[in-house]
């Protein structure tokens, strides 16, 4: 942050990137939960979407993860600022998505584990 800084904009202006990387750590977190909860789940309609909507959230997720790694220079700045933000703001929405789903199924009894 402090870096961009330098390429003249604020604080206030470089706070999307500690957005994006809490939004980043929120996915990974939920997918790293998603994947226990997935090898215990039986096969049915519902672990298909499951499965869908947790292989959205990884790509997603790795594709954020690329653009904070990249090297911001004063050129790319507006552009990778932009990147990061409609990225982080997509994460959320398939992270927001997959957990709404699990609740659902929860609340449904389309869940069906095995040991």
């Amino acid at each position: 942050m402090e870096e961009l800084q330098q390429h003249n904009m604020s604080w206030i202006e470089v706070q999307f990137l500690k957005k994006a990387v809490d939004v980043l750590q929120q996915c990974r977190q939920t997918l790293m939960f998603t994947y226990v909860f997935a090898f215990y789940l039986q096969k049915n309609n519902q672990q298909d979407i499951f499965e869908d909507n947790q292989h959205d959230l990884e790509l997603a997720t790795e594709t954020l993860s690329g653009f904070l790694e990249r090297d911001i220079t004063g050129q790319n700045v507006a552009e990778i600022k932009t990147k990061v933000q409609d990225k982080a703001a997509y994460c959320e929405l398939r992270r927001n998505a997959l957990v709404k789903h699990v609740h659902e199924g929860y609340e449904k009894d389309w869940w069906e584990f095995s040991l």
